[in-house]
């Protein structure tokens, strides 16, 4: 049984790294922030267009591991019509609840997207607060 789940969280990943969506510069955006993991190299910049306290676009350029590139894709099938407050709440927990699992090693590749989102957010806001990987990461 175990393989079984194990194989299945292994093809979302590969699936969502093998085909990138939103995965250029958006010229019209309401914010932009670029956030990294220093621990491996990957980095993110994220592009919103925020309209009502919701982001209503998404893209994203990246030099990301597999994980990193999978969970930014596999996030934008939450992202949208979704209140900034409840982004703000996405941790780790929320991709596992959501069937995005990785080992131990990788969860940090996996949550760089949604500190991506959760700071651009933040800057949005102007509300003065930065987000790390302890705050989205339960160890």
């Amino acid at each position: 049984m175990w393989l079984f789940w194990e194989k299945k969280d292994n093809m979302i990943v590969q699936e969502y790294s093998k085909n990138p969506v939103y995965n250029m510069e958006l010229k019209d955006f309401t914010v932009k922030y670029h956030e990294w993991n220093f621990i491996c190299g990957d980095d993110i910049t994220v592009f919103l267009k925020i309209d009502w306290e919701k982001i209503i676009d998404y893209w994203y350029t990246w030099n990301l591991s597999t994980v990193s590139l999978a969970s930014a894709g596999f996030l934008s099938e939450f992202l949208f019509d979704v209140s900034l407050d409840d982004i703000l709440a996405w941790d780790y927990d929320f991709l596992v609840s959501n069937n995005f699992e990785v080992s131990a090693k990788r969860k940090r590749a996996s949550v760089l997207p949604i500190l991506a989102l959760r700071n651009a957010i933040h800057q949005y806001l102007a509300d003065w607060k930065t987000d790390d990987f302890d705050d989205l990461i339960d160890e």
